[in-house]
């Protein structure tokens, strides 16, 4: 059996103790706050919002460079990796992957499997943690492309964000949307559409009705009669988020619920106090 590897940009959010668990190597983003750069995961979420007040305007990101990747492949190889199976955010909202494209057209061995995820946080992290449970299963790395290929597709996500100027700002979302909901004091539940862009799924007057709709989602899913692995997002509002956590624990003691933080790249997009659900059908196709 050959030994595979997984890789993710940090934009997956999975605690360190399935990172831990199943040896996930992380290639962090950047991001920016006035002059100075960070790689996300040297940066917590209340780090990263004290030094953002400090400054005027907003951060930015920026994807990892060629470098990093190339170095986090080599590295798994020098320990014996056979073949690495790389999963990164939304290549519609960034060159995240290029950068690994580019760093498998240099690195020693061509056994390396780029996965565009077609979305973020854990909509991206859930499909890493997969390709890990499948690798330990045995599967080999084309078994473990075709089945998240198959993943992709029934994995959602929905963030509920309490404004679009960030979005706006850094140009993934288009102005007008924006607008509008500044002017309507509405509370936006953003999603991945079928182009893997960012989009607005609905709009609400209220976090609470956000939830409601959300929870709609992930009830129109559990109708299907699967287990789901569920995970309960937030940013920077961790007591919220607990509170979220075992709403659904109580709900569904049947099926897999998780809480995770999303960092300071996501952070920089949806704002503090952000938080949501991805889901998927799990264990899929056993």
């Amino acid at each position: 059996m050959r030994k595979i590897g997984i890789v993710m940009d940090s934009t997956g959010y999975l605690s360190k103790d399935i990172l831990d668990q199943f040896q996930i190597c992380v290639v962090p983003l950047n991001v920016n706050i006035g002059d100075e750069t960070y790689p996300e995961t040297e940066l917590s979420n209340s780090v990263y919002f004290e030094k953002l007040s400090r400054i005027s305007g907003l951060s930015t990101t920026s994807q990892p460079s060629v470098g990093k990747f190339l170095e986090a492949y080599e590295a798994m190889f020098a320990e014996g990796v056979e073949d690495i199976i790389s999963i990164h955010i939304s290549s519609a909202i960034s060159g995240t992957i290029h950068s690994a494209q580019m760093a498998k057209e240099l690195a020693s061995k061509s056994d390396i499997h780029i996965f565009d995820s077609r979305s973020s946080a854990l909509g991206l992290g859930v499909l890493a943690w997969a390709a890990a449970e499948w690798a330990g299963q045995g599967l080999s790395a084309i078994e473990i492309m075709e089945r998240l290929k198959s993943l992709v597709h029934d994995t959602e996500l929905y963030f509920i964000v309490n404004t679009l100027d960030n979005l706006r700002k850094g140009g993934r979302i288009g102005g007008a949307a924006a607008l509008v909901g500044t002017l309507l004091q509405i509370k936006p539940i953003l999603y991945f559409n079928d182009s893997a862009h960012i989009d607005v799924f609905d709009k609400v007057r209220s976090r609470s009705r956000a939830w409601q709709c959300v929870l709609d989602e992930l009830i129109r899913a559990l109708a299907s009669g699967k287990r789901y692995r569920i995970c309960v997002m937030h940013v920077n509002i961790p007591d919220e988020g607990v509170i979220l956590l075992n709403e659904l624990k109580e709900r569904y003691p049947e099926h897999e619920v998780r809480l995770f933080e999303a960092g300071p790249v996501i952070a920089t997009h949806v704002g503090a106090g952000a938080f949501g659900l991805t889901f998927h059908p799990w264990p899929y196709l056993d």
